[in-house]
Protein backbone atom coordinates (compact mmCIF):
# COMPACT_ATOMS: atom_id res chain seq x y z
CA UNK A 1 0.00 0.00 0.00
CA UNK A 2 1.52 3.33 -1.05
CA UNK A 3 1.89 6.22 1.36
CA UNK A 4 0.30 9.61 0.88
CA UNK A 5 0.55 13.14 2.18
CA UNK A 6 2.39 13.72 5.43
CA UNK A 7 3.32 10.06 5.90
CA UNK A 8 4.93 9.97 2.46
CA UNK A 9 6.80 13.22 3.07
CA UNK A 10 8.15 11.97 6.41
CA UNK A 11 9.28 8.71 4.82
CA UNK A 12 11.10 10.61 2.07
CA UNK A 13 12.60 13.03 4.57
CA UNK A 14 13.99 10.21 6.70
CA UNK A 15 15.70 8.75 3.61
CA UNK A 16 17.64 11.99 2.99
CA UNK A 17 21.12 12.58 4.47
CA UNK A 18 19.99 15.53 6.64
CA UNK A 19 23.00 17.67 5.73
CA UNK A 20 20.76 20.71 5.04
CA UNK A 21 23.48 21.62 2.51
CA UNK A 22 21.14 23.35 -0.02
CA UNK A 23 22.88 21.63 -2.95
CA UNK A 24 19.46 20.45 -4.11
CA UNK A 25 18.55 24.17 -4.43
CA UNK A 26 16.12 23.95 -1.50
CA UNK A 27 16.67 25.51 1.92
CA UNK A 28 16.77 22.17 3.73
CA UNK A 29 16.03 18.46 3.39
CA UNK A 30 12.42 18.89 4.49
CA UNK A 31 11.78 21.43 1.73
CA UNK A 32 13.21 19.01 -0.84
CA UNK A 33 10.95 16.22 0.48
CA UNK A 34 7.98 18.61 0.21
CA UNK A 35 8.92 19.41 -3.39
CA UNK A 36 9.08 15.72 -4.30
CA UNK A 37 5.56 15.18 -2.96
CA UNK A 38 3.94 18.42 -4.11
CA UNK A 39 5.87 19.31 -7.29
CA UNK A 40 7.08 15.90 -8.47
CA UNK A 41 10.67 17.12 -8.12
CA UNK A 42 13.49 15.02 -9.57
CA UNK A 43 14.93 12.37 -7.25
CA UNK A 44 18.56 12.89 -8.22
CA UNK A 45 19.10 16.35 -6.71
CA UNK A 46 20.63 15.14 -3.44
CA UNK A 47 24.35 15.30 -4.21
CA UNK A 48 25.61 13.91 -0.87
CA UNK A 49 23.18 10.99 -0.95
CA UNK A 50 23.99 10.20 -4.59
CA UNK A 51 22.64 6.92 -6.02
CA UNK A 52 21.89 5.40 -2.60
CA UNK A 53 19.38 8.14 -1.78
CA UNK A 54 17.95 8.27 -5.30
CA UNK A 55 17.10 4.56 -5.27
CA UNK A 56 15.65 4.72 -1.78
CA UNK A 57 13.42 7.64 -2.74
CA UNK A 58 12.30 5.70 -5.82
CA UNK A 59 11.44 2.63 -3.73
CA UNK A 60 9.39 4.77 -1.33
CA UNK A 61 7.43 6.46 -4.12
CA UNK A 62 6.72 3.10 -5.74
CA UNK A 63 5.36 1.81 -2.44
CA UNK A 64 7.99 -0.90 -2.12
CA UNK A 65 8.58 -2.30 1.35
CA UNK A 66 12.20 -3.12 0.60
CA UNK A 67 14.95 -0.53 0.45
CA UNK A 68 17.56 -0.83 -2.27
CA UNK A 69 21.02 -0.89 -0.70
CA UNK A 70 24.04 0.11 -2.72
CA UNK A 71 27.50 -0.57 -1.39
CA UNK A 72 28.49 3.00 -2.10
CA UNK A 73 31.34 4.08 0.15
CA UNK A 74 32.27 7.74 0.29
CA UNK A 75 34.93 9.58 2.20
CA UNK A 76 33.27 11.37 5.09
CA UNK A 77 34.68 14.88 5.36
CA UNK A 78 34.30 17.62 7.93
CA UNK A 79 35.30 21.29 7.99
CA UNK A 80 38.56 22.58 9.39
CA UNK A 81 39.51 26.17 10.21
CA UNK A 82 42.96 27.59 9.41
CA UNK A 83 43.28 29.60 12.60
CA UNK A 84 46.11 31.77 11.33
CA UNK A 85 43.69 33.23 8.76
CA UNK A 86 40.48 33.32 10.84
CA UNK A 87 39.25 36.87 11.56
CA UNK A 88 36.42 35.86 13.89
CA UNK A 89 33.62 37.24 11.71
CA UNK A 90 31.07 34.62 12.97
CA UNK A 91 29.62 34.15 9.45
CA UNK A 92 30.38 30.42 9.51
CA UNK A 93 28.66 30.10 12.88
CA UNK A 94 25.50 31.66 11.47
CA UNK A 95 25.35 29.52 8.32
CA UNK A 96 26.20 26.20 10.00
CA UNK A 97 22.89 24.29 10.11
CA UNK A 98 23.89 22.08 13.03
CA UNK A 99 25.72 24.44 15.44
CA UNK A 100 29.02 22.65 14.81
CA UNK A 101 31.09 25.85 14.98
CA UNK A 102 31.74 27.80 18.16
CA UNK A 103 33.45 31.13 18.78
CA UNK A 104 32.87 34.80 19.55
CA UNK A 105 33.12 37.99 17.49
CA UNK A 106 36.77 38.76 16.62
CA UNK A 107 37.89 35.56 18.39
CA UNK A 108 39.10 32.25 16.98
CA UNK A 109 36.39 29.82 15.93
CA UNK A 110 36.50 26.05 16.39
CA UNK A 111 34.81 23.04 14.77
CA UNK A 112 33.02 20.43 16.88
CA UNK A 113 34.11 17.38 14.89
CA UNK A 114 31.43 15.05 16.26
CA UNK A 115 28.73 17.54 15.27
CA UNK A 116 29.97 18.65 11.83
CA UNK A 117 28.02 16.88 9.06
CA UNK A 118 30.18 18.01 6.15
CA UNK A 119 27.57 20.21 4.45
CA UNK A 120 30.28 22.64 3.19
CA UNK A 121 28.10 25.75 3.66
CA UNK A 122 30.79 27.40 5.78
CA UNK A 123 33.37 26.86 3.03
CA UNK A 124 31.53 28.94 0.44
CA UNK A 125 30.52 31.68 2.92
CA UNK A 126 33.91 32.31 4.57
CA UNK A 127 35.07 35.78 3.42
CA UNK A 128 38.78 35.01 3.92
CA UNK A 129 38.82 31.40 2.69
CA UNK A 130 40.22 30.12 5.97
CA UNK A 131 38.17 26.92 5.91
CA UNK A 132 38.69 23.65 4.11
CA UNK A 133 37.28 20.12 4.09
CA UNK A 134 39.36 17.30 5.57
CA UNK A 135 38.83 13.59 6.10
CA UNK A 136 37.11 12.99 9.41
CA UNK A 137 39.77 11.35 11.59
CA UNK A 138 37.10 9.40 13.49
CA UNK A 139 35.04 8.16 10.55
CA UNK A 140 36.62 7.72 7.14
CA UNK A 141 33.52 6.63 5.25
CA UNK A 142 29.74 6.82 5.38
CA UNK A 143 26.63 5.70 3.56
CA UNK A 144 23.15 7.14 3.98
CA UNK A 145 20.91 6.77 5.80
CA UNK A 146 22.85 6.28 9.00
CA UNK A 147 22.91 7.14 12.69
CA UNK A 148 24.75 10.32 11.81
CA UNK A 149 21.89 11.50 9.61
CA UNK A 150 19.50 11.15 12.56
CA UNK A 151 21.91 13.09 14.78
CA UNK A 152 22.31 15.78 12.12
CA UNK A 153 18.53 16.15 11.83
CA UNK A 154 18.26 16.60 15.61
CA UNK A 155 21.06 19.21 15.66
CA UNK A 156 19.37 21.12 12.83
CA UNK A 157 15.97 20.95 14.53
CA UNK A 158 17.45 22.24 17.79
CA UNK A 159 19.13 25.19 16.06
CA UNK A 160 15.98 25.98 14.08
CA UNK A 161 13.87 25.99 17.25
CA UNK A 162 16.42 28.13 19.07
CA UNK A 163 16.47 30.74 16.31
CA UNK A 164 12.66 30.78 16.14
CA UNK A 165 12.48 31.35 19.91
CA UNK A 166 15.10 34.12 19.70
CA UNK A 167 13.13 35.83 16.93
CA UNK A 168 9.94 35.61 18.99
CA UNK A 169 11.75 37.16 21.96
CA UNK A 170 13.02 39.99 19.76
CA UNK A 171 9.51 40.67 18.45
CA UNK A 172 8.10 40.68 21.99
CA UNK A 173 10.88 43.03 23.13
CA UNK A 174 10.12 45.43 20.25
CA UNK A 175 6.40 45.31 21.01
CA UNK A 176 7.10 46.00 24.68
CA UNK A 177 9.38 48.90 23.76
CA UNK A 178 6.76 50.30 21.37
CA UNK A 179 4.07 49.93 24.04
CA UNK A 180 6.27 51.69 26.60
CA UNK A 181 6.98 54.51 24.15
CA UNK A 182 3.25 54.83 23.43
CA UNK A 183 2.45 55.05 27.15
CA UNK A 184 5.16 57.65 27.68
CA UNK A 185 3.83 59.68 24.77
CA UNK A 186 0.29 59.48 26.19
CA UNK A 187 1.51 60.63 29.63
CA UNK A 188 3.49 63.47 28.08
CA UNK A 189 0.45 64.64 26.11
CA UNK A 190 -1.72 64.40 29.23
CA UNK A 191 0.74 66.52 31.23
CA UNK A 192 0.85 69.12 28.47
CA UNK A 193 -2.95 69.27 28.38
CA UNK A 194 -3.03 69.64 32.16
CA UNK A 195 -0.47 72.43 32.04
CA UNK A 196 -2.51 74.19 29.36
CA UNK A 197 -5.68 73.97 31.49
CA UNK A 198 -3.84 75.37 34.51
CA UNK A 199 -2.62 78.34 32.49
CA UNK A 200 -6.15 79.00 31.25
CA UNK A 201 -7.49 78.87 34.82
CA UNK A 202 -4.84 81.36 35.99
CA UNK A 203 -5.84 83.75 33.19
CA UNK A 204 -9.44 83.74 34.46
CA UNK A 205 -8.28 84.39 37.99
Amino acid sequence: MSLKGKDLKNKLLNALPQLQCKKCQYKDCESYADAIVEKNENLDKCEPGSLQTKYQLTDILQGLQKETIINEIKEFQIAEIKHEDCIGCTICIKVCPVDAIIGAKHKLHFIINDQCNGCELCISECPVSCMKMITNPDNNSWAWPSKRSDESKDFYKNKKNRIENQNKEKILAKEKLASTAKIRSYIKDALLREEKVRKEIKEYE
